[in-house]
């Protein structure tokens, strides 16, 4: 169970909101947050079906490919990795420590990478490895879903009393498996907040659609107005407000996703979004190694 970290002095305090932020990235030593939740349950598979190895996707500097990596490292499961884009560098911090974990790369265009399995370079790479389970970008699986709805169940028995006020667990999202996990495990009429890293490929639809809960349209909140800048190059302003928070907090977050997350977060602090005496848990996901592609010097 990760820590539950309170955060004061925020905007909404003269609300009486508490802040807390669950440090996932703190629950596993080599691969952090959300990524170790959605793995646990697939390595338990592989390992005791004797499946291989794990074919699966990310971009050069991608959380998930370094996590499948380092878990085929300490599992000794094998592991291949479909890289989006032939001109990445594959000595780069995340991809050289994947090669040395032992994961096989294959750098392949980005036209072929968006087609998956409707591309026939991508048959051709996963034929080499018979018999090896294919994982989605993002370790997007109806059994990771599950594994993280164990976020919310650990929030609620961490909170104790406080679990009963006006509640709001915050996430990042990239593919939307944390979040639909987290709605999953979270009862009415507790809400979600899901802040999306990209303006593309994720809505409240597909999250919904995900967790696999009816009527809870009016529990999840979906925010896609704080991407602020392209996906890999963060808008200034919400790298300043990182350090800020890194400064005030202790807390370092990442400069895709929690970063964005928590700057939409006071955000709404500041606007009053949330009633008097909420309860606000924002989820730390990890992929602090994605500072690996900014030159902070």
């Amino acid at each position: 169970m990760s820590p539950l970290e309170s955060l004061p002095e925020h905007p909404g305090c003269t609300q009486r909101i508490q802040l807390y932020i669950k440090r996932d990235d703190l629950v596993h030593p080599s691969i952090q947050g959300n990524k170790w939740r959605k793995l646990r349950p697939l390595l338990e598979s592989v390992l005791s079906t004797g499946t291989p190895g794990l074919v699966t996707f990310g971009g050069p500097f991608s959380n998930h490919l370094q996590a499948v990596a380092q878990a085929g490292r300490l599992y000794g499961i094998k592991t291949v990795g479909i890289l989006r884009g032939v001109s990445a560098n594959l000595s780069n911090p995340t991809l050289s420590e994947a090669s040395k974990a032992g994961m096989h790369l294959f750098p392949i265009p980005k036209i072929e990478y968006d087609a998956k399995l409707g591309s026939a370079i991508i048959r051709a790479i996963i034929a080499q490895y018979p018999g090896y389970g294919l994982l989605p970008e993002g370790g997007a699986t109806s059994e990771a879903v599950g594994s993280c709805a164990t976020i919310s169940h650990e929030v609620l028995h961490q909170l104790g009393p406080l679990s009963h006020q006006p509640l709001f667990i915050a996430v990042p999202a990239g593919s939307g498996t944390t979040s639909a996990g987290i709605l999953q495990g979270l009862p009415f009429p507790h809400s979600v907040l899901v802040f999306p890293a990209a303006r593309y490929g994720l809505s409240a639809a597909s999250i919904l659609a995900h967790s696999g809960v009816s009527g809870a349209s009016d529990r999840l909140h979906f925010f896609s107005e704080y991407t602020l800048g392209k996906f890999a190059a963060p808008d200034p302003a919400l790298l300043d407000f990182t350090y800020w928070f890194e400064q005030h907090y202790q807390v370092q977050l990442d400069p895709i996703y929690t970063s964005r997350m928590m700057f939409g977060l006071f955000d709404l602090l500041q606007k009053g979004f949330f009633p008097d005496e909420s309860v606000i848990v924002a989820v730390h996901t990890g992929g602090l190694q994605g500072w690996r592609g900014y030159n902070l010097t």
